[in-house]
């Protein structure tokens, strides 16, 4: 079956992650409801307890990731996405009964973790039916991020205005359950319906054996390097009845033998720690900034929007890019962290409602671009087999980046009472990122070539048509 008739599984994961990842950066108009309803109960006037609490929505849907990776490997994407449909609605629809902020921090990340199962699952699906086009199709899929994060700030702001922002919530989680319909729309790979499926896993260095030429090339270099190779036979999804060969094969569900068996994703781990710290914290506090200048609730809603529609131009232009060999993946993601990282601290300073669009826009483009591309380099790093629990690592570690990054911020806001410190920390972290990753580019094109990152197309641009990828001596 070619590639065309596969696009209706890039709408509905379009729709989930739209109602995932796109809801998780509308939350800041529920931060400052909060503020308003629990602050004066919290140390300080609650800015790092609330601000921690609103990102833990987007925290703890990156943290789901392995989980949501190794569900999705053994039970397939259509069930973990319905779960995490009706878990992320009933999450919602529990916290507009809250009272005090405690149950809140039981049902917000419970709503995360819904939207992690389904939003990892989305990716996943997307990995496994394009390979041709594949930087395209998950582009046009990463769009609903954008398109998320430009209407529902609105939508909720609206009903927060009309309803309160407890019957906004209840409303909200009728909307986010319609991801369990987009989950029943995503049939399974044809491969799936074979009556046995057998996948033989190398624990040694984590490949698959009936997977593609260079990972089959890596095993191979492995053995000849005198590594020992054992090849465990999976049968349509059960785990081997060992328990030393069942806790491998989960660890290699989860992606975490990767650390020890790709040493180019290892060293790429860094660079996701220090990702996505400006998206989160702007999300979380560029309203009540803005509010905090006079700018309308409103307006200040739009800031967010702004973010949402210069992501979408970024996410939808990517995938073309890369395809077409125009620009390195290591550019674009080296150019949106340092865009990013720039774009946040002159929020903290701006008195301007221009202003303050025009760095909406840079960090939603910035967000765009580096987020899209993680994906890519991932899947380029670690093949479509392994993609599930590669993926779902490097964005626990993105989580955990964030979290913590968001407190920090909320921290220095309470101590200081002003927002450059934490800003200013934040963008700092981020360009970071931006220089980890040409570092690394350096260091596997030239001092050690390993195929596993993404080749070059010199210079950092178009790929000459002669060139050629060699193994490396040694993974």
């Amino acid at each position: 079956m070619g590639e065309g008739q596969n696009w209706p599984i890039v709408c509905a994961a379009f729709v989930t992650q739209a109602l995932t990842h796109g809801f998780a950066g509308s939350m800041g108009v529920f931060y400052v409801e909060w503020k308003k309803a629990f602050g004066e109960d919290l140390p300080g006037d609650g800015s790092s307890t609330i601000g921690w609490l609103t990102s833990s929505v987007l925290g703890v849907l990156l943290t789901t990731a392995p989980i949501s990776g190794a569900l999705s490997h053994h039970f397939g994407v259509r069930p973990v996405i319905m779960l995490g449909g009706s878990l992320s609605a009933l999450g919602l629809f529990v916290s507009s009964f809250a009272d005090t902020i405690h149950l809140l921090f039981f049902t917000v990340p419970l709503t995360g973790f819904g939207c992690g199962l389904a939003y990892t699952s989305s990716i996943t699906i997307i990995t496994k039916y394009f390979h041709k086009h594949f930087a395209l199709a998950s582009g046009i899929t990463s769009t609903g991020i954008s398109v998320g994060v430009i209407t529902l700030p609105i939508i909720v702001q609206a009903l927060v205005n009309y309803y309160t922002w407890r019957n906004a919530v209840m409303i909200v989680a009728g909307i986010i359950a319609q991801i369990m319909v987009c989950g029943a729309l995503m049939k399974p790979p044809p491969k799936l319906d074979k009556p046995e499926e057998e996948t033989k896993v190398n624990l040694a260095v984590g490949s698959n054996q009936n997977c593609d030429q260079e990972s089959c090339a890596y095993a191979r270099i492995s053995a000849e390097d005198g590594g020992e190779v054992e090849t465990v036979v999976i049968r349509n999804g059960a785990l081997p009845k060992e328990p030393r060969k069942k806790f491998l094969v989960i660890l290699d569900s989860l992606g975490i033998s990767l650390i020890w068996t790709n040493r180019v994703y290892a060293c790429t781990l860094p660079m996701f720690f220090l990702n996505g710290t400006v998206y989160a914290t702007c999300i979380v506090y560029i309203k009540e900034r803005a509010e905090v200048v006079g700018i309308s609730d409103y307006n200040a809603a739009l800031l967010i929007s702004t973010i949402g529609i210069s992501g979408f131009v970024a996410r939808a232009g990517h995938g073309r890019l890369i395809d077409k060999k125009i620009f390195h993946p290591t550019t674009l993601y080296a150019f949106a962290n340092f865009l990013a990282g720039v774009s946040l601290p002159i929020i903290a300073v701006s008195e301007q409602y221009a202003m303050f669009v025009i760095c909406a826009a840079n960090i939603g483009f910035g967000a765009g671009l580096y987020i899209a591309v993680n994906i890519v380099i991932v899947r380029g790093i670690v093949g479509v087999h392994r993609f599930p629990g590669g993926m779902g690592l490097a964005l626990l570690i993105v989580a955990t980046s964030i979290m913590s990054t968001v407190a920090i911020a909320g921290l220095l806001l309470d101590y200081t009472g002003d927002y450059m410190a934490g800003f200013l920390y934040a963008g700092i972290i981020q360009g970071l990122s931006g220089v980890w990753i040409l570092i690394s580019h350096v260091v596997w094109t030239k001092c050690i070539k390993d195929p596993r990152w993404p080749p070059p197309f010199p210079p950092l641009c178009r790929r000459g048509p002669n060139e050629a990828t060699e193994l490396p001596a040694g993974a």
